[in-house]
């Protein structure tokens, strides 16, 4: 005899399964795609949604990445002088930041 709390016996499935609540947020994204014609499941928009997440994440490591390599060649020409126009940096100093 089953126990009363008991629904599913046996998971028809190999995967860990996970509850998601369709709040409004959700909801009226799969609205938005259901009046264009795009039956997506919960599943698909959780992929859908992880791969935007990573390209995002690609996008800003890209430019992590190019911040890093502009403030090593700065570093580099403050190191050597090369590109530093010594009368500019003097004046600064002297006088500070000023807009034209």
């Amino acid at each position: 005899m089953q126990h009363p709390s008991v629904t599913l016996l046996s998971v028809p499935t190999q995967y860990k399964r996970v509850s998601v609540t369709l709040t409004p947020p959700l909801q009226a994204a799969r609205e938005r795609l259901r009046r264009r014609g795009l039956k997506a499941s919960v599943g698909e928009l959780a992929l859908a949604g992880a791969e935007a997440l990573l390209a995002d994440a690609g996008t800003q490591g890209a430019a992590q990445q190019r911040r890093v390599l502009l403030r090593k060649r700065l570093a580099e020409r403050l190191r050597s002088g090369d590109g530093i126009d010594a009368d500019a940096l003097h004046e600064v100093r002297g006088g500070g930041w000023t807009r034209a």
